[in-house]
């Protein structure tokens, strides 16, 4: 029994590990927030700037929502000064504006009511035409919402400045609403307004997501956000250990600990799922006085089950009712750390996989036909081609740490493997040598032939 677990109700148990640990939800705190001071370090100076907002953008499940959430929460003086605010593929720029300005001047925003006309006043001894008049609250343009943002300044000219998350800017659909933002970034940052927009997106690029708006880049601060490093994701675990008095230095919790780090391959999401995962275990066995192979068996499983439909679809269409060599392959192209691998790579793991499980590999040739249906949509498209030819990763890079998981709950460990020296992709061709011809010998000007 281990007291600091096991003499806790269950609601105890979970709000305990809730605070320490979350994968459902961001973090907005700086002691959980992991491996991200140099970017916290950048935002913060973006936000003391007038004029300056930042842009995160990255893989889906590295944490882009926990470190914008988090740097505006900290950076806002109070938290009436910090707002966050979601996209969906239908939302409006009037919208997002509407939820912004309200929190502040929602008086800017309101219908207008003024009477005129005919009125008796005994001040007076007289009549007045009196009639009700009403203007329509102003329609909120990227210039008339720069204007709106620029007069809370002047109205309260002593206050802090203001924070602003939009998350998840990759879902708006409508360009010109893309467009509408670049407009507004340029206009307030031109005006140093006191207000700073922190964007999130999925994206390697952010102009992908924003649209191309070079006048507003200048205002931008680009966050692109990779994943975790080892060391970052050990600390996320030795957080929940300590919060219930376990130690990682002894095994077998030493291993385990390491496992967890492994299979997450470098993505928080991940991290955060298998340990809360692995705790219930523990939780849930009473006679338990340390973790066990047997508790990170389950806790693997369980993940495999609660991961989201839309991380697991890939896989499951990529697999399900297919041979054992289609499986093994996804394996194969996820038992590394580099995102991008070569079909000699994906084929010399898919090799040492098959030795492990006593299954017979296919020849190089019929891997290679292999690797290409899993590109097609009948296989869920779950691997794409990477940026230069020959080259192989994930459509949908979160869905790797899935795959690690299910081969996990297989019994199969795969490893971080990095190639030293992987062979070159070679896909430019050299160009015919010239050497200089005397002009003498042609009666010409200069010139360099060809022969």
């Amino acid at each position: 029994m281990i007291k600091a677990i096991h003499s806790l109700t269950r609601r105890e148990f979970i709000l305990a590990l809730n605070g320490v640990s979350r994968h459902s939800y961001p973090i907005e705190d700086l002691k959980h927030l992991k491996g991200r001071e140099v970017q916290l370090q950048k935002i913060e100076q973006a936000v003391l700037t007038k004029g300056r907002h930042v842009f995160v953008f990255g893989e889906r499940g590295v944490g882009k929502t926990s470190l914008a959430k988090t740097a505006g929460k900290t950076g806002a003086h109070s938290p009436r000064e910090f707002r966050q605010i979601g996209c969906a593929a239908g939302t409006s720029f009037e919208e997002i504006l509407r939820q912004i300005i309200e929190a502040y001047g929602s008086d800017k925003l309101t219908q207008v009511e003024r009477t005129k006309g005919w009125s008796f006043s005994l001040k007076d001894f007289g009549f007045k035409n009196q009639q009700l008049v009403r203007q329509d609250a102003p329609k909120l343009s990227a210039s008339t919402a720069a204007d709106i943002l620029a007069s809370l300044d002047e109205d309260d000219p002593f206050a802090d400045g203001r924070i602003f998350v939009i998350d998840e800017m990759d879902k708006l659909e409508d360009k010109s609403v893309k467009e509408a933002f670049a407009d507004l970034i340029k206009l307030i940052g031109d005006r140093a307004c006191r207000t700073t927009i922190i964007f999130t997106g999925v994206g390697r690029d952010f102009r992908e997501i924003l649209g191309h708006h070079p006048s507003s880049y200048r205002h931008l601060l680009q966050i692109p956000l990779e994943r975790l490093d080892y060391n970052p994701a050990l600390d996320i675990i030795d957080d929940v250990l300590q919060r219930f008095e376990l130690g990682w230095e002894e095994e077998p919790t030493r291993t385990a600990r390491f496992r967890v780090a492994d299979i997450a391959n470098g993505f928080p999401y991940y991290v955060h799922l298998v340990v809360e995962k692995l705790m219930h275990a523990l939780y849930a066995d009473k006679e338990a006085e340390d973790i066990t192979a047997k508790h990170l068996s389950t806790a693997i499983e369980n993940a495999v089950l609660d991961v989201e439909e839309v991380i697991r679809a890939p896989y499951e269409a990529a697999v399900s009712g297919r041979s054992r060599d289609i499986k093994l392959a996804v394996w194969a192209a996820a038992d590394s750390w580099d995102l991008e691998r070569g079909a000699s790579q994906i084929y010399a793991s898919y090799v040492g996989i098959c030795e492990r499980v006593g299954h017979p590999s296919l020849e190089s040739k019929k891997f290679s036909a292999l690797l290409g249906r899993l590109k097609g949509p009948s296989y869920g498209a779950i691997l794409k081609g990477g940026m230069r030819r020959g080259l192989y990763e994930f459509t949908e890079n979160i869905t790797r740490g899935y795959v690690r998981l299910c081969a996990a709950a297989d019994g199969v460990e795969l490893v971080d493997a990095r190639y030293k020296n992987p062979r070159p992709v070679v896909t430019a061709q050299a160009r015919a040598a010239r050497r200089y011809i005397d002009p003498r010998s042609l009666g010409g000007p200069p010139s360099t032939l060809r022969r």
